[in-house]
């Protein structure tokens, strides 16, 4: 089984936890912080400058996909981005995973 860092992105802390409530109702992650601060981007070919928020869980490779489709849906960005990043952990915190997700 593979476990995923999930990293998503948003406008705000408030889409943020809309989007880590649509995902925690559908018990897809275990759960995480919002982070918010300063970002800078490209958008639309100009240099963009606000606060940028990001939720930060985990999941499992059997989630990934319904974590991908719940997010989108949640998401109120153009382009929500959504990643996953495989790590390694300790085993305490994969049986937590296996035993929150299921």
């Amino acid at each position: 089984m593979t476990y995923y860092q999930v990293f998503v992105s948003a406008e705000n802390k408030e889409q943020a936890a809309a989007i880590l409530d649509a995902l925690l109702e559908k018990r897809l992650v275990l759960g995480g912080p919002i982070l918010e601060g300063p970002a800078q981007f490209w958008w639309k070919g100009e240099r963009i400058e606000m606060s940028y928020a990001y939720l930060v869980t985990y999941t499992t490779d059997k989630y990934k996909d319904a974590v991908m489709r719940t997010a989108a849906e949640a998401s109120k960005e153009e382009v929500p981005m959504i990643s996953f990043i495989p790590f390694e952990g300790n085993p305490e915190l994969f049986a937590l995973i296996d035993k929150t997700l299921g």
